[in-house]
Parts: C-alpha cells; structure tokens; sequence
C-alpha cells in the first residue's frame, strides 16, 4: 500500500522534529528522511518526492539555497516546497518565499492537524498544477 503513495521528503536535522513531522504526513504520503542538505539532495536525486518539508537550517549549509536551485533545475522545479522552521522573523520569510517555498510554518508545530491539512493542500494543489501543464 505505501508503494503507490506520493513520496514526501523529510530534510530536517532535528530527530524529534523529523518524527514529528512524519508521524503527521504518513497517512497521506510515504515518508523518507534526510539529516542534512547532502542527505536531501541524495534523496530527491533517487527518489523523486512531489513534497519537500524542509528546516532550512542545516548543518552543512543554508536550505534557503537549496531551494534556489531546485527552483532554476528542470527536475525539481515542480517539487512543492514547505519550510518548517523555528525563523519568524517576517524577512526570512518573505526571503524563503521569494526563494520559491510554498508554505512556511514556525516551530514548534502546536496545532498538528493544521500542519497536516495545509499539506494536503499543497499536494492539491500540486497536482491541479500539473494538470494544467
């Protein structure tokens, strides 16, 4: 059964924040983890996920970039994007979003079902887009 759900990436360093995070995906999607940004780029080179939840803070490097060349790479353009993040501040999220995010959440994550949902809506609307191409 998991074979045929849609693949969403994991790429947070933080253990307890990537269990968190895939406890609350795995109804909808089949989960896979990366620990860094090295992991991350493995991860969507073999795997090919429709959904990226990424912490931008990683230990090898600032996922912020990350998300720019996924953007300018024909590959991984299409990949939805959701940063998950402990940085409020309004500029470093106008800056993710300018990078090419879909949605931004702060941690901790306090309302779960809302994290859920708002993935399910990504994965939607995804889909409407490819759609339409």
């Amino acid at each position: 059964m998991g074979a045929s759900l849609p693949t969403a990436l994991v790429a947070d360093p933080d253990p307890l924040s990537q269990q968190q995070l895939v406890k609350l995906l795995e109804p909808s999607f089949r989960c896979v983890v990366a620990n860094s940004l090295r992991e991350a780029v493995l991860v969507l080179q073999r795997e090919r996920p429709i959904l990226l939840v990424l912490d931008p803070d990683q230990p090898d490097g600032d996922g912020i970039m990350l998300i720019r060349q996924m953007q300018s790479h024909p590959d991984y353009s299409r990949v939805l994007i959701a940063c998950v993040t402990k940085r409020s501040a309004i500029k470093d999220k106008i800056l993710a979003f300018q990078a090419g995010v879909d949605d931004y959440l702060v941690k901790p994550l306090t309302q779960a079902m809302n994290f859920y949902g708002r993935m399910l809506l990504l994965r939607r609307a995804g889909h409407i887009a490819r759609m339409a191409r």
